[in-house]
């Protein structure tokens, strides 16, 4: 079941939303927005936030040089570190470059190791990759350390090549992903820890031994929300009518996979191959943009049976659409979606726009609800939106640049600023 909100462009505005009233309360506020400085780890511009124990850290890369450092939950910046990446990733015949990723693991602390994944030719050959992970402790003026994890066949003529990299919560984990979607081929996976040694043996999802486990997967991704870490991916129906699978593997800290989460699902073409999730007290929350016709940003609730629900529980499933691409001018001008995060028995999604990023509310119903909030930006033109859901509030980092180029590569212009902000939704608005 789908339902579309419609209402004119020009209602999406700082002072009223698609929520249509200027009168309504904010479906969301802003905790704290902090300055992060101006020192070279804040100002580099695609700087990711990786939850590591009670805070984070923060790593980018700038140019050839991987900076990174540890940062506080209340935005203290502290003890940044920076290294020569030794190695550029490859680049697919396709123009995708398999990395740098950036994840953390524990050497006496949480996140006091960075590990930055990649996949590079195998030497001597123009069809495999080897996945490789570089090491670096913090405050260390030493080079990082290789460890290789393992290889992948090139896919020049069946899917696209995904390699991913995420982190326990905890931040003593480092998990590094990879497999080639539309390949009825096993995904490969390792858990490290520290100093980059594997953790249990190399993983899998999917057995080749057995034929009948394999699946045409795609939107390969990893989740590091509480309570645990997980691969999350997508299976597209066997049958015709049959769903699509959308599948979350929970990983263990010892690289064992432990609970997993299937959830079937109506609609669920997938446009940029990435769905945004989050667990809630009570399931799961999903979100995804597709480019059809009638296109937008979708977003299913999974709520498990009760306890007493009888020998064949169903899962309870809602599937909207809570956003037409038409209200943006279509698909190639819709903002790519950030989060999504519950806010009681509603929800937020948090979608990345050139000005600033713009924060959404709505109900199980696909409802809007509230005032859209804008997170600060003084110039108007935002760098790439890194964003953690938490259990208290949702974390983002962004750089504000004015007069910003909408290249990638261009430098960082003078007077640009980084800010830690905390996204905070109260269960009801009144």
């Amino acid at each position: 079941m789908t339902r579309a909100f419609a209402c004119s462009v020009a209602v999406l505005t700082s002072l009223s939303w698609a929520g249509c009233g200027s009168d309504q309360p904010l479906g969301a506020q802003v905790g704290q927005q902090v300055p992060l400085g101006d020192s070279p780890l804040a100002l580099t511009r695609d700087a990711v936030l990786v939850r590591a124990g009670d805070g984070f850290v923060l790593a980018g890369l700038d140019g050839t040089m991987v900076r990174w450092g540890q940062l506080s939950s209340t935005g203290a910046l502290s003890t940044e570190s920076a290294f020569a990446l030794p190695e550029q990733p490859a680049t697919t015949v396709g123009g995708q470059s398999l990395g740098p990723l950036f994840a953390v693991s524990s050497k006496t602390a949480p996140g006091d190791q960075l590990v930055v994944a990649m996949a590079v030719l195998q030497a001597g050959s123009t069809d495999h990759y080897e996945v490789h992970a570089w090491v670096h402790d913090l405050g260390s003026l030493l080079p990082p350390t290789l460890q290789v994890l393992g290889t992948q066949a090139a896919a020049p003529t069946s899917g696209t090549v995904r390699l991913l990299a995420g982190s326990s919560p905890n931040g003593t984990r480092a998990l590094v992903v990879w497999g080639v979607e539309g390949q009825l081929a096993p995904i490969q996976y390792r858990m490290l820890g520290a100093d980059g040694a594997l953790v249990g043996a190399p993983g899998k999802i999917y057995d080749d031994a057995n034929p009948n486990s394999l699946a045409l997967w795609n939107s390969l991704d990893t989740t590091q929300n509480a309570p645990d870490l997980a691969i999350t991916l997508v299976e597209p129906p066997k049958q015709k009518d049959e769903q699509y699978l959308w599948r979350r593997f929970q990983v263990n800290d010892d690289g064992s996979i432990g609970g997993e989460a299937d959830i079937g699902l109506d609609v669920l073409e997938v446009s940029d191959g990435r769905i945004v999730s989050t667990p809630t007290s009570d399931g799961y929350l999903l979100a995804w943009q597709n480019n059809a016709s009638n296109g937008g940003t979708f977003f299913a609730n999974l709520t498990p049976p009760p306890p007493d629900a009888g020998s064949e529980p169903l899962n309870n499933v809602s599937t909207h659409q809570v956003l037409a691409s038409s209200l943006y001018g279509g698909y190639p001008s819709m903002p790519k979606l950030a989060w999504i995060a519950p806010a009681g028995y509603e929800f937020t999604i948090g979608l990345a726009r050139p000005r600033g990023l713009e924060v959404l509310r709505f109900d199980i119903f696909a409802d809007p609800r509230g005032r859209a909030l804008y997170l600060p930006s003084v110039s108007g033109n935002t760098g790439p939106v890194s964003a953690w859901v938490g259990s208290d509030a949702v974390y983002v980092t962004y750089l504000d640049m004015p007069g910003a180029s909408s290249q990638a590569d261009a430098a960082v212009p003078t007077g640009s600023h980084r800010f830690l902000v905390t996204v905070v939704s109260p269960d009801e608005l009144r």
